[in-house]
């Protein structure tokens, strides 16, 4: 249950109440939020382990809603920037004779 504390307006000294989530709620909410990240890119292995530390706090790992499953092509599109990487990473002299060599295999 989250605390009310109590605030007090600057400019005209009226008082309000804020919800602030306890350190518990906190942390169940941050590891639903790695979670929810596992399951975009697809890493199985993680997603096991943040629904052992939910379940070891006495939480449902996978809210009503959630799935374990990414995305239709999620996958694909994190290769597609892997490779993307690897390719800039290449000093120009390997791109060059890269691309030479497939124009060549192509032909």
């Amino acid at each position: 249950m989250p605390e009310r504390i109590e605030v007090r307006a600057v400019r005209n000294g009226g008082v309000d109440h804020i919800e602030v989530p306890t350190a518990e709620e906190a942390h169940i909410a941050a590891l639903r939020r790695e979670r929810a990240g596992y399951v975009q890119r697809n890493l199985p292995d993680r997603i096991a382990a943040v629904d052992a530390e939910l379940s070891r706090l006495g939480v449902d790992p996978a809210p009503a809603g959630a799935t374990t499953q990414p995305e239709e092509g999620a996958g694909d599109a994190r290769e597609e920037r892997t490779g993307a990487r690897r390719a800039a990473r290449q000093p120009a002299g390997r791109r060059a004779a890269a691309e030479r060599q497939r124009v060549a295999e192509a032909g």
